[in-house]
């Protein structure tokens, strides 16, 4: 650590998390995505991987700290919270990128679906995405969390209708893998962590699509009115 610079263990936790984040991002080479190395660093596998990542203390900043082990169980108690932190935001922004797939399958679709079909399938979409905002509001309010199986059925419902119905193509296969590869680690979260992550679907990622939506079908519209005339 740099010289002044304070030693504490918040401190040192966000620099472990970094340094795992960065050797998960550009060093990993296990299998599986840098998303289930990240995972695999949890709080619970600390004192296995943390010779690894510590900021690497001087002796005098080792001699500064007191004891040692209580030292390193407060830097765990940081990095946990940290760490669930990180993953609360990444599977929110992953099951958000999810959502927007489905939108950009319709919205840059122009060369194999008609104007009057995209505008029709972004009104199925919008209605089940209202509906799916909804469910997550009233689950909020009753602070009973979405399950997997619940959160995969309306991912299911929106994919069908974006891809049409019984048309599992191969773009509705690779969409919906990656939905339950996402859900397994929302399936991972105690309550209190689902509630979390469906609070950042509904306040800060589903009204961002729905006005998306809104725009590309105030373009789309005029065009529809046009060519049936």
């Amino acid at each position: 650590m740099a010289q002044n610079e304070e030693i504490s263990p918040s401190k040192v936790a966000e620099i472990v998390l970094d340094n795992v984040i960065d050797y998960c991002n550009n060093d990993y080479e296990g299998s599986g995505t840098s998303f289930d190395c990240f995972v695999d660093h949890n709080p619970d596998q600390f004192y296995e991987f943390i010779d690894l990542f510590e900021p690497g203390l001087s002796d005098e900043e080792l001699e500064a700290i007191g004891n040692p082990d209580t030292f390193w169980d407060e830097v765990k108690k940081e990095y946990e919270k940290l760490w669930k932190k990180t993953l609360i935001h990444d599977i929110a922004r992953f099951l958000r990128n999810d959502l927007k797939v489905l939108y950009e399958a319709i919205a840059y679709n122009d060369l194999l679906l008609t104007d009057s079909c995209r505008a029709k399938r972004l009104k199925a979409y919008e209605e089940l995405l209202n509906e799916f905002k909804d469910a997550i509001r009233r689950a909020l309010q009753e602070r009973k969390p979405l399950t997997e199986l619940e959160l995969r059925d309306w991912y299911k419902k929106m994919g069908e209708a974006v891809y049409g119905y019984k048309n599992y193509n191969y773009n509705y296969y690779k969409y919906f893998k990656e939905v339950v590869y996402d859900l397994n680690f929302y399936d991972m979260l105690d309550d209190n962590g689902r509630l979390e992550v469906l609070s950042k679907l509904l306040n800060n990622y589903i009204g961002e699509i729905l006005n998306e939506i809104k725009r590309k079908l105030s373009e789309l519209e005029p065009k529809v009115l046009t060519n049936s005339q």
